[in-house]
């Protein structure tokens, strides 16, 4: 009868968001306040949102990086997994039929859910920043097209270093060019590096990614040295061995860029800095910024210098933003653009089979949490850990996939996902909260709270966005609410704007509770917790208050194991402790897609979500 009455209250909630939107019966997953795509205009503009200033990796941040690594003097394309490395990684579920040979030229307009937080790539750390970033920027190494645990050499012809050295020596390409004219060299490299470790206070907060990789900023951080040994060597030099370093600095935010750009916008300069609101040449990818309008579009053209096997095969990509995926699939439909990425689960009958479309699923790499912070708030009853236990009983999550993920998706056990390698070894044992609202009010009772004196909480979500585990974070918050007070929680809901707003204030450890989600990075439990509850030079994340006893230590111990048994216990030790103090509630690993026009060629989806255009061409049909 529980299961029964909580399905029931779900429906209910969802009738009463349709009877406030108009044109509809049925709401559209997506944004506060947006309508069902029926009552939308079919030639849709692109979403007025601003820009965030910063994001999570999706979320959100890492403290340490995946156990693979190249071994010595080794080229990129023929990279070995590191020792500790897990089973290998799946492909993507799914790519687009190509259609013959690639043609040269056209304009490929995508709609994502956003622009970037920012055009300077080391103050990011969301998906839809990377979008535009990494078709401009590139780093040293990065992933091979659709794998998270593979590397390959892009900057950096060859490297050597293993993850038990503390030295790693990079053979960079020659004769690359960044897009202003100014050679790549060693020196270049050492710039980025030495900027990104001496960031000033004011960007570090932005600078989400490098602080977590390399364990903060400054002259203490796992940085000891880094050295343009000749023109086109560079030999970085590590405090101690970090075995997930290689996959740290593959991502966006450690992508190189032309000292003379960082000079000529001051980039060092929290004040006077404009490289990440000014169109620039500072980069080396496929494509070159040619037009930036905050809020409206990313026009990008064709390096026709590109170093690569082959310059890019489009003219232009043009990126524009829509935060209600129902504008995006209208978009789509009316032709103003030919892809969109997290199409609504809602809206994948409108595509799959559909003829002159196709959906390329992406394998499930993401995990939606509630936040849970007993030291935001002061004299929190998140405290105590009945408390916090009592709100992941609380929550029905099949019930969630079923109202808003369209059946898709599956609950979240733990924090890493059942798609990844180390699934097996990192969530043997751990603590589960199933969905049991007698089992949460009797806890509550144990602790002191009843009706006439419930535990009060605030509950917060981001709006203008949705992300790939967050489909509708409006109605999930409403429905999420509403189990809560059913079991005696006191809820004070509140919002804020993703980017500018939501983002920095979770981050900082402002809420209570607070939806928030991860699309991992690599395959190594350390982007998922490592990131999340690492301690960054004795200080624990302010996002979750998580400051148990014994937990920075079992994050040490298993962020410096190379054995790849090892690896999984020790992980399995950090998971345990995180789970059973209920640190935060997973809630669900939730489906992706790509919708595209049938034109659209060889676009290949990663389970990360990163993913470059340099090999997608349009076919004349």
């Amino acid at each position: 009868m529980i299961r029964v009455r909580s399905l029931v209250l779900l429906v209910v909630i969802i009738l009463m968001i349709a009877a406030c939107a108009p044109g509809g019966s049925t709401p559209v997953p997506g944004t506060p306040g947006t309508t069902p795509a029926q009552s939308e205009p079919v030639a849709s503009e692109p979403a007025e949102s601003e820009p965030a200033e910063s994001e999570p990796a999706e979320s959100e941040p890492a403290e340490s990086e995946p156990a693979e690594s190249e071994p010595a003097e080794s080229e990129p394309a023929e990279s070995e997994p590191a020792e500790s490395e897990p089973a290998e990684s799946e492909p993507a579920e799914s790519t687009p039929p190509t259609g013959g040979e690639p043609v040269v030229g056209g304009t490929l307009a995508f709609g994502g859910a956003a622009l970037a937080a920012s055009l300077d790539p080391a103050l990011t750390s969301d998906g839809e920043s990377f979008r535009i970033l990494q078709q401009i920027y590139e780093p040293l190494v990065d992933l091979a097209p659709g794998t998270v645990d593979e590397l390959v050499g892009v900057l950096a012809e060859s490297w050597e270093g293993e993850p038990s050295d503390t030295e790693y020596v990079f053979n960079l390409k020659q004769g690359v060019t960044f897009h202003d004219g100014t050679p790549l060299n060693a020196e270049a490299v050492k710039a980025n590096f030495d900027r990104w470790q001496n960031f000033a206070e004011e960007f570090q907060a932005n600078a989400y990614y490098y602080g977590a990789v390399m364990d903060g900023f400054g002259p203490e951080n796992l940085i000891s040295s880094v050295e343009a040994t000749d023109e086109n060597t560079v030999t970085i030099t590590l405090r101690e061995p970090s075995p997930t370093f290689l996959f740290g600095i593959a991502l966006t935010p450690f992508s190189i860029v032309s000292p003379a750009v960082l000079e000529s916008t001051n980039a060092d300069d929290p004040t006077a800095s404009t490289l990440g609101t000014e169109v620039v040449q500072g980069g080396t990818g496929a494509f070159v910024l040619e037009d930036y309008v905050p809020a409206e579009s990313a026009t990008l053209s064709r390096n026709e210098d590109y170093h690569g096997e082959h310059p890019a095969y489009l003219d232009r990509l043009i990126i524009l933003p829509y935060a209600d995926p129902a504008a995006r699939l209208q978009a789509l439909q009316a032709g103003t653009i030919q892809g969109l990425d997290l199409i609504a689960p809602a809206d994948r009958a409108a595509v799959d089979g559909v003829e002159g479309y196709q959906l390329i699923n992406r394998e499930s790499y993401n995990t939606l949490y509630l936040g849970v912070n007993p030291t935001a708030t002061e004299g929190s009853p998140l405290a105590e850990q009945a408390v916090r236990q009592a709100v992941s009983h609380a929550i029905d999550r099949e019930g969630l996939i079923a109202a808003f993920y369209g059946g898709g998706g599956s609950p979240a056990d733990i924090f890493l996902p059942p798609t990844s390698g180390w699934f097996d070894s990192v969530s043997e044992g751990v603590e589960v909260y199933d969905y049991d609202p007698d089992a949460a009010r009797t806890l509550l009772a144990d602790a002191g709270y009843g009706p006439e004196n419930p535990p009060v909480v605030n509950f917060w979500y981001p709006t203008e966005v949705t992300r790939p585990y967050m489909p509708d974070p409006a109605g999930l918050h409403q429905a999420v609410t509403t189990m809560l007070e059913e079991v005696g929680f006191q809820v004070t809901p509140g919002s804020a704007i993703w980017g500018t707003e939501y983002i920095p204030a979770a981050q900082n450890g402002e809420y209570d509770l607070h939806f928030l989600g991860w699309t991992g990075d690599f395959d190594d439990p350390s982007n998922w917790y490592g990131v999340h509850f690492g301690y960054s030079q004795g200080e624990p994340a302010a996002q979750f208050g998580c400051d148990i006893e014994g937990l920075e230590a079992a994050i040490d111990e298993a962020d410096a194991a190379l054995d790849e048994t090892e690896r999984g216990a020790a992980w399995n030790e950090v998971a345990s402790i995180i789970q059973s103090e209920v640190c935060f509630a997973t809630l669900v690993h939730g489906d992706t897609g790509i919708a595209l026009t049938d034109q659209v060629q060889n676009y290949v989806a990663n389970p990360t979500g990163s993913e470059s255009f340099v090999d997608v061409w349009l076919s004349g049909e």
